[in-house]
Parts: C-alpha cells; sequence; structure tokens
C-alpha cells in the first residue's frame, strides 16, 4: 500500500469509531446525550399580547423532546421573552418585550448549540 491510501484507511477508521461511539452514546443516554429531563423553564408572563416583537427562526438540529425544551428554556429563563418551539417546522418563535437583533438571538441559540437562521 502506498502512504496516501494508509492515510485515508486512517481517517475513515477515525470517522467510524466517532460514529459508532455517537450511537452508542445516544443509545444509551438519549439523541441529545442527557439522561435526565430538561425541566422546563415556566414564563412568568403568558400574555402575548406583552410582547410585541416576534421573531421566528428555522432550527436545524431539534431531534428530541430534550432538545425542544433546551431551546425554549435558553430564551424563557431570561427575563422579557416568551418562546416556543414547533416541532412540525423546526421553527422557534420568540416573542419579546424589546427588540433584539435577529443575529443576537441567532447567536444564543448556536451557544447552546443549535443551528438556526431567520425566516
Amino acid at each position: 500500500m502506498n502512504l496516501p491510501t494508509i492515510i485515508i484507511c486512517v481517517i475513515l477508521g477515525i470517522i467510524i469509531c466517532i460514529g459508532i461511539r455517537s450511537t452508542k452514546k445516544r443509545a444509551t443516554s438519549g439523541c441529545c446525550g442527557g439522561s435526565e429531563t430538561v425541566k422546563k423553564v415556566k414564563v412568568k408572563d403568558k400574555n402575548k399580547e406583552h410582547y410585541p416583537y416576534k421573531t421566528v427562526l428555522k432550527v436545524y438540529d431539534i431531534h428530541c423532546q430534550s432538545c425542544v425544551r433546551t431551546i425554549e428554556n435558553t430564551f424563557n429563563s431570561q427575563e422579557g421573552f416568551y418562546a416556543k418551539v414547533n416541532t412540525e417546522d423546526n421553527t422557534v418563535t420568540i416573542l419579546s418585550k424589546e427588540q433584539h437583533p435577529t443575529d443576537k438571538l441567532i447567536d444564543t441559540l448556536s451557544n447552546v448549540g443549535y443551528t438556526s437562521k431567520a425566516l
């Protein structure tokens, strides 16, 4: 075998090992690696009329109910936000009492491990 073939085989072996490890982790710990159920953060002010600003983001990595809770909790734990995930179209609707740049909301999701874009 020549050197390029050996390098490709090593890289493929590493990718296969990572895939097997990830599959085992999901099988034993849930899809997102958490064996515990994420507790829901309750919004203090549920009156949607108190939230004049609305942003809808497409979220690409929603896999389970734990993902939904994590995304909602990311915003609902902050004062002035009310977020709800729609799993049918993988979007999150973020209501807020103050206007926030869409890029900041996308960065907030990115910081907890989710990829999103504005709709």
